[in-house]
């Protein structure tokens, strides 16, 4: 079928290799601006439509993405015309279930959260409500990163709160007083006999560009004649100094000759899936580049780039256009079993990494249900191919991320969309009485983790505070995917996917 005036893909193959293009073709053969009669008021638009008919996973699944539907740039551009809003159209395009993508006006804000740098008050947030189904809800802090406001305010984890500039916290104003300024003051509480009451004491903070080391804490612990490493790490960023300060840690737990590690992705909630790998690929020590972690799986359009990914034996180090320019010796341990700390804002890469090595390790989950993220998205630009190392439209600074793909393990295992449940359930949620800190042995999930491997049982145990996190701070967070960076696609998707001739 040939379209009026709209593009239509064809397969080549040019000096062997099949590329995916996307041709200007026209009954009569004419250029995209002979016959159109409708002029585009918002040029966004035409970025987000061609882009998502193009990645986006559930393509199909959209009508309003179907070109037999849009046969012609003037029964496009006039579909294009009802949206007034570039976010409109992005929200209109999106299925039901899909939870996790999403646009943003300036795309250099994105790259640096996901390289860790943003403006930020220093602190991990968590967000309780007060009782089952109350609509209030309390603030706690649940680590706070070295050298931030917080940090410089006296903050520390465990703090809690339930009032703003205030104004009692509820489940319909903390994205006003907590998301949307860049200064606010707290005021603090504390919890005595499962009682709420203000301290008075109030903490004034200034939100601050700032970066935010992935690699929050790590640490050998000697329990019961066993070295046990522990690694909270926060965020899967694709930065070579970060991907060197991990194989630092990796190496120093193998000259340790650790038993067993625990990994915390309690608070990490995704990032690069080059950097799970990496990290998968230091925990496994006995892969081979032979074996698969997992699986990508594009839409129908793009089914042919389907790729195994495998475990990596070296660190692969990138230039700034995402091509590989050496390698690093990895650091990889002799280990069969592995804990992993979760809870409700683990997410995505952290998820990848998980279900990736159950069909090579023992996998004990201890916390909570993870989000259930089992899909990855890229960032878009408005360029012919879609990528930033083409020439941008320099009109904007919109990006969409939206989710291209969908993620299995070397088993075929994908189906975790609820999330996947701990093997040992522990809620810090109900120790904000007195939490203990980051990596200290009585911490709850770590102090579980420890009696499973030495088998020395936990004394001190609470019972359910009837309180439960509130989940609502999760859509708030930029990091929470899986990112395919460009060197993770297929280089002939990467450098022939084009937009229209223009």
């Amino acid at each position: 079928m040939i379209f009026a005036g709209l593009e239509k893909r064809n397969m080549r193959v040019i000096k062997g290799v099949i590329v995916l293009l996307i041709m200007l073709v026209s009954i009569a053969g004419c250029k995209k601006d002979d016959g159109i009669s409708v002029p585009l008021r918002n040029e966004v638009n035409e970025f987000i439509w061609f882009a998502m008919e193009a990645y986006y996973y559930w393509e199909a699944e959209v009508p309003d993405l179907s070109r037999e539907r849009y046969p012609t740039y003037n029964a496009l551009y006039s579909f294009l015309n009802r949206f007034d809003q570039p976010e409109s159209l992005f929200e209109h395009l999106l299925v039901e279930k899909d939870r996790f993508s999403w646009i943003v006006d300036d795309y250099e804000e994105l790259e640096n959260s996901f390289q860790g740098v943003s403006k930020s008050f220093g602190y991990e947030l968590g967000l309780v409500r007060i009782a089952t189904g109350s609509d209030d809800i309390m603030g706690y802090v649940k680590y706070v990163v070295p050298n931030g406001p917080a940090k410089n305010s006296g903050l520390e984890r465990g703090d809690i709160f339930t009032e703003v500039n205030g104004t009692k916290l509820t489940v319909n104003n903390y994205i006003s007083l907590l998301f949307e300024r860049d200064s606010y003051t707290i005021t603090l509480s504390e919890i005595r006999n499962d009682t709420i009451s203000s301290t008075g004491e109030e903490v004034t903070l200034n939100a601050v560009e700032l970066t935010e080391n992935p690699i929050f804490k790590s640490q050998v612990f000697e329990i019961e004649g066993l070295k046990v490493g522990y690694l909270m790490y926060n965020q899967f960023i694709n930065n070579n100094t970060y991907h060197e300060e991990l194989n630092n840690v990796f190496g120093q737990f193998r000259n340790q000759s650790i038993s067993d590690l625990v990994l915390d992705l309690r608070y990490n909630g995704g990032g690069s899936l080059t950097t799970s790998r990496i990290l998968a690929s230091m925990i496994y020590g006995a892969a081979t580049v032979n074996h698969v972690l997992g699986t990508i799986v594009y839409n129908d359009n793009l089914a042919q780039f389907n790729t195994d990914l495998e475990f990596f034996d070296k660190i692969p180090v990138y230039n700034n256009d995402g091509v590989i320019t050496s390698t690093l010796p990895m650091n990889r341990l002799s280990i069969n079993r592995i804990f992993i700390l979760t809870s409700g804002s683990s997410a995505s890469a952290s998820e990848f990494v998980i279900a990736g090595l159950m069909p090579y390790m023992d996998v004990t989950l201890i916390g909570t249900t993870t989000v259930g993220k089992n899909v990855a998205s890229a960032t878009l630009y408005d360029s012919e191919d879609n990528q930033k190392s083409t020439s941008l439209n320099p009109n904007h600074k919109y990006a969409i991320q939206p989710i291209i793909s969908q993620l299995a393990n070397s088993d075929g295992f994908s189906d975790y969309i609820d999330g996947l449940e701990p093997n040992v359930e522990v809620n810090e949620v109900d120790y904000l009485e007195d939490l203990p800190p980051i990596g200290a042995s009585d911490e709850p999930l770590l102090a579980e983790a420890l009696a499973i491997i030495t088998g020395v049982a936990r004394v001190e145990r609470v019972n359910d505070s009837g309180r439960e996190e509130f989940a609502g701070t999760e859509v708030m967070k930029p990091q929470n995917t899986i990112l395919l960076d460009e060197a993770d696609m297929p280089a002939v998707m990467r450098e022939h996917l084009i937009r229209p001739n223009q």
